[in-house]
């Protein structure tokens, strides 16, 4: 186990969490702005379902890490399924379907400017939002969500927030877990050779498998 790159992994996604509820929370008046935001939460904690697969190792020493994340695993499987479809591209058949629900986007989609396009972007998320179902059953909220009306709003930034919170717990946890395997070296004491084998690193193009 990479225990330096779970520990790396951890670090990034705690901050990007940290940072952007910060934001969010401060009430930005723009709605692309809002918008952007929770779009970067759900990455964040999406890529926290990630960071889950490679450190489990880590939990027969550390129980209570497990604990923090378990009762919430759907939640975060969630953000993943809206990053895969809906933030890290927009998947062709959600677009269709957003066309579907929100009908009224045939004659926004003509109309330049961000308030259109917040709109759009606002619709595509509500979409991919009430396609996480099991059958008819909704796997998060109990019905349809329609980001525009102020209580299903409300309930899914509810949502978002406590799932956020969760994560950043999860993510601090495992960090601390990590660097306690991660043996890495006293750079006060190792500044020199870290330094030289620094100048001396050849770059290559990665992989996506690394």
């Amino acid at each position: 186990m990479d225990f330096a790159h779970i520990a790396i992994s951890a670090r990034i996604a705690h901050g990007d969490l940290v940072a952007a509820d910060a934001s969010l929370e401060a009430g930005p008046s723009d709605h692309g702005v809002r918008l952007i935001l929770v779009k970067h939460l759900l990455v964040s904690c999406a890529n926290v379902t990630d960071l889950e697969l490679i450190c489990r190792a880590l939990y027969k020493d550390h129980p209570a890490i497990s604990g923090i994340i378990t009762p919430h695993r759907r939640n975060f499987e969630f953000a993943k399924y809206i990053r895969n479809i809906a933030v890290g591209h927009v998947n062709p058949a959600l677009s269709q379907k957003t066309l579907e629900w929100r009908p009224e986007l045939n004659a926004v989609l003509t109309k330049p400017g961000a308030p259109a396009e917040a709109f759009l972007g606002y619709a595509v998320l509500e979409t991919a939002i009430n396609t996480f179902v099991d059958g008819e059953r909704h796997r998060i909220f109990d019905s349809d969500t329609d980001l525009a009306y102020p209580p299903d709003l409300t309930r899914f930034l509810n949502f978002l927030g406590s799932t956020v919170h969760v994560g950043i717990a999860y993510c601090a946890a495992v960090a601390a877990a990590a660097l306690e395997h991660a043996n890495l070296p006293d750079f006060n004491e190792s500044w020199r050779e870290l330094s030289a084998k620094a100048g001396a690193t050849d770059f290559a193009f990665i992989t996506r498998r690394g």
